[in-house]
């Protein structure tokens, strides 16, 4: 028995250790059940790992493999960390542990950001229960979430990354008066906005908004379907929707609305029978009696060929699709049945007409030479391994084609330091680039060197690249990706390409 514990003592010394603290970062306060992960570098044996911090804010990674790893801590309400990142926009550091060794890690997490202020009338008297939203600095803006004024007229948002955001508050309409959508700085428009820089650990207070009375209108009618189905009508601006109010009949109304573009969808689904229809609004009169028809889903069939026209098996590819209205692209969705596909699948359910984003998912045997499909006219289109636009009417049959050839390129090398060390670990991050319209052709492909400070793209698309190797960034914008220091690579058809890399230090 004794013998026993001792050789199980022993084999418990043969792993590393990993441990350490969480703490709050402005007060060092401990920070119980925060999620500490673990993860290998690219070429380590070291498992992938999960723990919360104890009572204490103590964590503990025990008789772990030697290796090279990324430690990251996440609490709610807090910004999320990776071990060894110089500050919140940068990335991690890997760390390195030998057999028997051991490291103490001291983890800092930062609050999110918030901002907060009241609205008032023209007297500065605060406006009770109205509503305020914040979106995303962008064109269109994205909105995040929305909020309600206390009896005092004040309201906060809390919760948010970095950044710069847009404050707004909503249309009201009450017997004290109709109050239009209204910016900080008490401005009517996108373009005259003031966005409200936000950081890690700070409020931003006093964010004031005078809320502009004025003329809304109306928007309402009736929505005509096959069956009795309930029917589901939203109307979409470049600030967001809105779901309207409606009654067996079909009759349906918006709250008042601010003159502006708007569109109009309306749903109805119920497993067997799915109909819609769309219609863009332009709105700067009452629009009290609006008719809205609805007709069967689009029907897509998907097609995949090679370059000399012979069908190709469908399922080893992954369509992606994001639906685009005035408020902006949606979120990347899988479509469904695809993957049964062995010349084409029709999909008869599940896709709402209007207009749409596709493209193919990552297929390291392949890359997509054109799409053909329901394209609108007039399109600026793109390079083809990106996201294409296509149109999706009521009650249409569409065939979308993706014609591919077996021979995509490689672009790999190494990457390293001042001294000319491999670095292991470090963000590589590869950008299709249009030489010539100096524009972004799709995302960002990252992926971290592995342990010899090796990096590998597949499956790439004839043309040319960016590249940049960085712990200072999560994701370069567009002025660092024009630095001396950003390779480029111009990448021919099956082409292996070679093209190592510097380290990138932000000085």
């Amino acid at each position: 028995m004794r013998i026993c514990l001792v050789l199980a003592f022993a084999a418990a010394l043969q792993g590393a250790v990993i441990r350490g603290s969480v703490v709050e970062n402005q007060t060092g306060h401990f920070l119980a059940r925060a999620v500490v992960g673990l993860e290998p570098v690219a070429g380590s044996a070291g498992p992938h790992l999960s723990i919360r911090t104890n009572a204490s804010g103590f964590f503990e990674f025990a008789n772990i493999p030697a290796g090279t790893y990324l430690i990251t801590a996440v609490r709610r309400a807090f910004a999320p960390v990776q071990y060894g990142q110089k500050h919140w926009r940068a990335s991690g550091v890997p760390i390195v542990i030998a057999e028997n060794d051991s490291t103490s890690l001291n983890i800092r997490l930062p609050r999110l950001g918030s901002l907060a202020g009241i609205l008032l009338d023209e007297n500065d008297v605060g406006l009770p229960d109205h509503d305020v939203a914040v979106y995303t600095d962008s064109r269109p803006p994205m909105l995040l979430t929305r909020a309600r004024t206390d009896d005092r007229g004040m309201y906060r948002f809390f919760g948010l990354d970095p950044g710069a955001y847009l404050v707004r508050t909503l249309t009201k309409s009450d017997d004290e008066g109709a109050y239009l959508p209204t910016f900080y700085k008490d401005v009517a428009t996108l373009d005259q906005a003031i966005p409200v820089d936000v950081t890690l650990d700070q409020q931003v207070d006093n964010v004031n908004i005078r809320p502009t009375l004025g003329h809304l209108y109306s928007v309402a009618g009736r929505a005509f379907t096959p069956t009795r189905d309930p029917v589901t009508v939203t109307m979409v601006s470049d600030m967001g929707t809105e779901t309207a109010e409606i009654d067996s009949a079909g009759s349906f109304h918006f709250n008042p609305a601010a003159p502006g573009q708007y569109e109009l969808q309306a749903v109805s689904a119920n497993g067997r029978f799915n109909y819609a229809t769309y219609q863009p609004l332009s709105l700067d009169r009452d629009q009290p009696n609006l008719s809205l028809a609805l007709s069967n889903y689009p029907t897509i069939q998907f097609a995949f060929e090679d370059t000399k026209g012979v069908p190709i098996d469908g399922r080893q590819f992954q369509v992606l699709l994001r639906h685009k209205d005035l408020a902006g692209a949606g979120k990347p969705e899988t479509m469904r049945g695809v993957s049964e596909a062995v010349r084409g699948f029709v999909a008869r359910t599940g896709v709402l007409p209007g207009r749409y984003d596709v493209a193919l998912g990552p297929a390291p045997a392949w890359y997509v030479v054109s799409v053909s499909g329901p394209r609108p006219e007039g399109l600026d289109q793109g390079r083809a391994d990106g996201w294409n636009e296509i149109i999706l009417p009521p009650n249409s049959v569409n065939t979308l084609k993706f014609v591919l050839s077996a021979s995509p390129a490689t672009l790999h090398g190494v990457v390293r330091d001042g001294g000319g060390a491999p670095v292991v670990g470090i963000p590589v991050f590869l950008e299709a680039y249009d030489l010539e319209r100096r524009k972004r052709v799709k995302d960002f492909q990252i992926l971290r060197t592995d342990i010899n400070g090796g990096y590998r793209f597949t499956g790439l698309a004839p043309g040319s690249y960016r590249l940049l190797a960085t712990f200072d960034y999560r994701t370069p914008g567009a002025e660092v990706m024009e630095l001396p220091v950003v390779k480029t690579a111009k990448v021919d058809e099956g082409a292996n390409v070679i093209q190592d890399l510097d380290q990138y230090v932000v000085r």
